[in-house]
């Protein structure tokens, strides 16, 4: 019976998580954005001037996924790259207006989906589900996961889906 009140709560929690990404994804795409972005943003709005090296380490996500990413959302006038004062080969990132402005109605749509999905909890509860979604992951997040960002775990999943897909080859 405990078996099936776990499966029962695991499924729940897939559910959540399945629902909750995809109202993310719609509003960021209602924003004008990719998913990922909104941390870039973000990051460079409270760092103006930072670097891609500094966005990659901090946000945890490879260079090139990086580059990628500034690249496309320069071509969208979300950001501009500025080569730096004192060394010509090191461009700076500054967020445009547009940028700022799509980063603030994106940011208010996400917290928005967190506040709906909240509503009802009181602050106590809020303490309380946080303490138990800490003690699951504390659980889980040993050995080789332990201590592993956010954006690595989710590549890590990406890369046995992509697996998956290959028929239990690597991807090249």
């Amino acid at each position: 019976h405990r078996m099936q009140n776990l499966r029962c709560i695991v499924y729940m929690m897939n559910r959540l998580n399945a629902i909750h990404r995809i109202y993310v994804h719609k509003a960021a795409v209602r924003n004008g954005l990719y998913c990922g972005q909104l941390p870039i943003l973000e990051f460079a709005m409270e760092n103006d001037g930072c670097t891609q090296r500094e966005l990659s380490e901090v946000l945890q996500v490879s260079a090139p996924s990086i580059a990628t990413s500034v690249k496309r959302m320069q071509k969208a006038g979300l950001l501009e790259k500025v080569a730096d004062k004192c060394d010509q080969r090191c461009n700076r990132i500054t967020v445009t207006a547009r940028g700022r402005e799509f980063a603030h109605k994106c940011r208010e749509d996400f917290d928005g989906i967190d506040a709906q999905m909240f509503s009802g909890f009181d602050d106590c509860e809020c303490v309380q589900f946080h303490s138990y979604i800490k003690r699951l992951i504390d659980n889980l997040e040993t050995g080789e996961l332990e201590h592993e960002s956010l954006s690595s775990l989710l590549e890590a999943e990406q890369h046995l889906h992509c697996i998956d897909d290959k028929g239990g080859h690597e991807c090249d």
